[in-house]
């Protein structure tokens, strides 16, 4: 029975615990795979604003450089060495201004050049020879739209270094207002700045050219699979995404882990065709369904309070029930006089009824503390007078008589004289042991001198109709 109860409470507990589990891992699984999926548009229009905003940013910051007086200076130097010295040395100057962390940029420009008024560079930052004279109408669109006084924000593919530059150009203008040159900025579009890009929209950002990655905040081990997924996959999509063709959603697997994502054209890039990826981990997405351990935890705590409490209550009923059972077997064995005592509340009226069975089926007469007849079958007088006589002077003859009488010799007669009127009343007598008999007489007669304070109890045999009764007599 222990084991069974142990059992029903454990296959319970585990039934309903193991099962929200799954059902809430389940749900909780589908319902935020279901929100990247959504989640994952918005945010490659997030990266899309933010480019844009940046972009503002940027120009505006390169404008308020090219109204410096310095700037200005420079254009005014009397030879073409003075003015590449001058132009030199405000392009390291506005480098290092920009380099401040205070100005939002990812650090020192990759590049700052003074151009003229034909769009050709006079100077650069950092080596002073290198790039002279190079005209950049051609390769920078933006460059010509800033000789005709109209500052401009683009892309410049810089195929000596592989690079992808983002520009910004403004003009400069002489103390008349007349267009004299222009200020030109630009950074390198590297692993650095989507890093930070990817930061601020809580996703992992690739940018590509054409098929090909340029730069990523994906970590290594995720960056090989990926380029592999845009050379095999991904790449002619990305190349009509950037030529201006709708976004395409995708779903990769890179590594252990499967990314959802969406790819698109980078916005206001239009010298060169560009497109970038917003990327989500599902994985790392459905870190929240790890809630659901805690009701594994609690499934476990819950079992192992199921099986103390089984063992508890098991215990509880099984140790009484073990109590019984053992007595009766000794009563089995011959022990007649035996009689349970079970404390127990379930049992305790049980093992009460079975002592009185057994005290029927061994014709032992057994009374309350009242001298009242507690054993059915058995003739105790449901009532029982006092008698007044003493053994002094004022008691009868036979009351006398009786207190007289030896131990041995009243026990015999008081015996007989039951057993025959038993038999003369038609009952059967042959369960009902002499020793028993006397034993439970004389416990019987000690609670009744206990009662009443007396010296002695002895009883009278009488019949009333078919009943045969046990009357005590009080002597004092």
């Amino acid at each position: 029975m222990r084991l069974k109860i142990i059992a029903g409470a454990l296959a319970a507990v585990l039934l309903v615990g193991l099962g929200s589990y799954f059902y809430v891992r389940s749900e909780l699984e589908q319902g935020l795979s279901s929100q990247l999926d959504s989640q994952i548009e918005g945010n490659s229009e997030l990266f899309a604003r933010s480019w844009r905003l940046a972009g503002l940013e940027f120009l505006r910051l390169v404008e308020d450089r090219a109204k410096t007086q310095g700037v200005e200076a420079a254009y005014r130097a009397l030879d073409q060495n003075s003015r590449r010295t001058r132009a030199h040395e405000q392009a390291n100057t506005i480098a290092a201004w920009f380099q401040d962390p205070a100005r939002g940029q990812v650090g020192r420009p990759d590049l700052v050049a003074l151009l003229d008024e034909t769009g050709s560079v006079i100077a650069r930052d950092q080596d002073i020879n290198r790039m002279a004279g190079n005209s950049l109408n051609q390769a920078i669109p933006v460059v010509r739209a800033a000789i005709e006084g109209q500052s401009g924000h683009d892309v410049w593919w810089k195929s000596d270094e592989n690079k992808v530059i983002r520009v910004a150009v403004a003009p400069v203008h002489n103390e008349s207002g007349g267009v004299i040159g222009a200020l030109l900025v630009g950074y390198d579009v590297s692993n650095g700045f989507v890093q930070r890009e990817a930061e601020v929209i809580g996703r992992d950002v690739v940018i590509m050219r054409g098929s090909a990655v340029y730069s990523s905040s994906l970590e290594p081990g995720e960056l090989n699979p990926f380029e592999a997924f845009v050379n095999n996959s991904l790449g002619s999509q990305a190349e009509q995404s950037a030529a201006g063709g709708a976004a395409t959603a995708f779903e990769a697997e890179l590594g252990e882990h499967t990314y959802v994502g969406l790819v698109r054209a980078l916005p206001e890039t239009p010298s060169e065709a560009l497109s970038f990826a917003v990327l989500g981990d599902r994985a790392e997405h459905a870190e929240l369904t790890s809630i659901a351990t805690v009701i594994l935890f609690l499934t476990i705590a819950a079992a192992l309070l199921a099986l103390a409490y089984g063992f508890l209550v098991g215990g509880s009923f099984m140790r009484p029930l073990t109590e019984i059972e053992e007595g009766i077997l000794t009563v089995i064995n011959g022990r007649t006089d035996h009689r349970l005592n079970i404390e127990s509340a379930e049992f305790g009226g049980l093992a009460y009824r079975i002592n009185q069975l057994i005290n029927v089926f061994t014709g032992v007469q057994e009374t309350d503390e009242s001298g009242r007849n507690s054993t059915p079958g058995i003739g105790w007088s449901e009532t029982m007078s006092e008698p007044e006589e003493t053994a002094g002077a004022s008691a009868s003859p036979e009351v006398a008589a009786l207190a007289d009488e030896p131990e041995s010799s009243y026990q015999s007669r008081i015996f007989q004289e039951y057993v025959d009127a038993k038999r003369a009343a038609g009952e059967d007598v042959s369960n009902i042991p002499q020793d028993r008999f006397l034993a439970r007489l004389s416990k019987n007669a000690e609670a009744l001198k206990a009662k009443h304070g007396c010296r002695m109890v002895r009883f009278h045999v009488e019949t009333k109709g078919s009943q045969v009764i046990l009357r005590p007599v009080i002597i004092r």
